[in-house]
């Protein structure tokens, strides 16, 4: 049968990439990747980089990272295709597809470059150069499926002894090297979503992230009693943001996750995507692709000062357009290892 081998470097934005391309009903596995010092990646950067075939069988790459031993034992089962985000785990993506003769795949640009890679999912603000190989996105692939999203909602809905009526969604990130969101500012964003969902005759659904500092969290749910449901990020039991937005009309994301806002625009829900403290400037990259997906219609942009007129006018509007990035990243994977999308 066939299935995925998705390679993970720990964030959870970069592990939903992974999943989210894969095509509907295809098995997977994740396995992380750690390395044994920096010195052990930069090895297999290099190794990578030589992109002799031979090379993976013959160098000990899976000796510079933990647990390889188990690593060549799952791969073992002979996979489909490699998949992984980001810069981490793609030399060991690139070695390992090599090794055992099946497509590699990856999202984002990692730093060993597209070349060896059979598909690259990359986001247009990487100005990734025009090749067979490689698919253009807007914002980022995520796990978020318009076909089951209804299902997803209801079940969260039961779950949750929500009634039926109509629902704002606040998706709260958290700190970074970038970005801060501190207690002041995870309530002004709180209280005006609380309001904007009071003026429109709607109930509140919230969740904070595994990035979202502890200070700021424990304010915020120190209001829980006022929201349909809270949800404390980093004890979240299951994978709530999909059912979450399946019942939203309007989702309020903070800035600072790119995949927090591109899951939001896949959704059906208009987004208002929410400024936060920056730190050391704008971050260009990350610019870009808010910028790209505002001015595209996906998204409108925010602060905590204009939240609840940003909002209202929003609801106004016409239904924004669906982002689609995932179903094109899907087929492009199902057509490299011939399955059905």
């Amino acid at each position: 049968m066939p299935w995925a081998l998705v390679l993970s470097d720990g964030k959870p934005g970069h592990e939903n990439q992974s999943i989210g391309v894969l095509p509907k009903g295809l098995a997977h596995r994740v396995f992380p990747v750690t390395f044994h010092g920096r010195g052990a990646r930069l090895r297999a950067s290099l190794a990578a980089r030589l992109r002799w075939r031979a090379l993976a069988g013959r160098f000990p790459w899976h000796g510079l990272i933990g647990d390889g031993a188990g690593l060549m034992a799952l791969a073992a089962e002979r996979p489909s295709v490699v998949v992984s985000a980001g810069s981490g785990p793609a030399p060991i993506n690139l070695l390992l597809a090599r090794h055992l003769r099946v497509p590699a795949v990856t999202c984002m640009t990692p730093s060993v470059g597209l070349g060896g890679f059979d598909l690259a999912l990359v986001p247009r603000h990487d100005h990734p150069p025009d090749r067979p190989n490689v698919v253009v996105t807007l914002g980022a692939p995520n796990r978020v499926d318009p076909d089951t999203l209804r299902a997803e909602g209801e079940a969260f809905r039961a779950r949750h002894g929500l009634p039926q009526g109509r629902y704002a969604v606040l998706l709260m990130g958290g700190d970074s090297a970038r970005f801060r969101i501190g207690v002041a500012q995870g309530l002004a964003a709180l209280e005006g979503c609380l309001a904007l969902a009071a003026r429109h005759g709607m109930e509140l659904l919230v969740t904070t992230s595994r990035r979202t500092a502890p200070d700021t969290e424990a304010a915020m749910a120190a209001l829980a009693h006022r929201c349909a449901y809270f949800c404390a990020g980093r004890d979240d039991p299951e994978r709530v943001v999909p059912g979450m937005l399946a019942l939203a009309e309007l989702a309020v994301v903070t800035e600072d996750s790119v995949s927090m806002v591109s899951e939001a625009a896949s959704a059906p829900a208009r987004v208002l995507a929410l400024g936060v403290e920056r730190k050391g400037g704008v971050p260009r990259r990350h610019e870009a692709v808010l910028a790209a997906l505002a001015d595209g219609g996906y998204v409108r942009r925010a602060t905590t000062t204009d939240l609840i007129a940003a909002g209202s006018a929003l609801l106004a509007a016409a239904p924004p357009p669906r982002l689609d990035d995932t179903a094109r990243c899907r087929a492009a994977v199902a057509r490299l290892i011939g399955v059905a999308p």
